[in-house]
């Protein structure tokens, strides 16, 4: 038990760094252009941020735990919002203008039911996963085709030493393939120690871990009040975790999962979703008290999901 706790809290270290440096060289790149805030968080830091969580998925699929995967794309968008937000926003109330964000907010609630209405016609198979990535592609082809960029190089950018950026972008991907393969082995030990299934491991203990990321950039992103960086990046993540690490891990094998399986919490992801759309729309902002509502809800998601074993 010692031993798989040990490679589990290692699994978090490194996953974190590998997906720091990832975060970081993409930022760099990013900047050498006059990109909009939200966009960079939507693209680049969310994808930096959300591949522990397709990599994690993807190790579990293939290691015979499939209900990791799918419960860590779930944990992980509950996370996102209730803690990792909610927790930045209690460190530092959020003000944003939901005008620039109103059509990714939209789009991530119409998604948010696809995973559950794919589970609830029996599981999720290869067309299903084919679908969700295609979806991913559309909504990078909407991506592309809104954001304005100017050619012209940031000053500073144009000096980086683009050998340093390509050996930090390898570094993060070794160090998030590393992290991912020790995480799982680390989870399944301590899910089989406790007794508890994998399902719930997922959604609780390896959803926190592969959003430490998330964490980390929010809070950093809540620092130096950039607010367009923080919202594009949980929304972004989100976005990304049910299109794109659930697509593709599906691809890896089908996850048979029952539908009363995940009901109650596809209710808390629906709901938190939801309520992060009313704030941002009717308030554009998220206040220390709705953060503590957030955090308070992420911890009656543990709670629940404990109570199931």
């Amino acid at each position: 038990m010692t031993i798989k706790i040990l490679q589990f809290l290692t699994g978090v270290i490194i996953l974190y760094f590998g997906a720091e440096f990832l975060i970081r060289s993409s930022k760099t790149i990013s900047a050498k252009f006059n990109i909009s805030p939200v966009v960079i968080g939507i693209t680049l830091v969310s994808l930096g941020t959300s591949l522990p969580e397709l990599i994690v998925s993807i190790f579990a699929n293939l290691r015979g735990e499939p209900g990791m995967a799918l419960g860590n794309v779930i944990g992980s968008n509950v996370t996102n919002i209730s803690l990792v937000l909610g927790a930045t926003a209690i460190f530092s109330p959020i003000s944003f203008s939901f005008a620039k964000i109103r059509y990714d907010m939209y789009f991530l609630i119409l998604i948010t039911f696809l995973p559950l209405g794919f589970i609830f016609m029996g599981g999720l198979v290869l067309w299903q996963g084919m679908v969700l990535i295609l979806v991913f592609i559309i909504y990078c082809a909407y991506l592309i085709k809104s954001s304005q960029l100017d050619d012209k190089e940031d000053t500073i950018s144009a000096y980086e030493n683009n050998y340093l950026l390509v050996i930090q972008v390898i570094a993060g991907i070794i160090g998030l393939a590393l992290g991912a393969s020790l995480f799982v082995e680390g989870a399944k030990g301590i899910a089989d120690a406790m007794g508890v299934s994998s399902l719930v491991i997922g959604m609780s203990i390896v959803a926190l871990g592969t959003s430490l990321p998330e964490l980390a950039a929010s809070l950093s992103a809540a620092k130096h009040r950039e607010t367009g960086i923080l919202f594009g990046n949980i929304i972004g993540s989100n976005i990304m975790n049910i299109v794109l690490v659930l697509g593709i891990a599906i691809l890896f094998g089908n996850i048979p999962v029952d539908f009363t399986e995940i009901i109650t919490q596809g209710f808390f992801m629906i709901i938190l979703t939801g309520g992060l759309l009313f704030l941002l729309k009717c308030k554009d902002r998220i206040t220390k008290l709705a953060g503590s509502i957030f955090v308070l809800i992420y911890l009656a998601f543990l709670y629940f999901n404990f109570q199931t074993v």
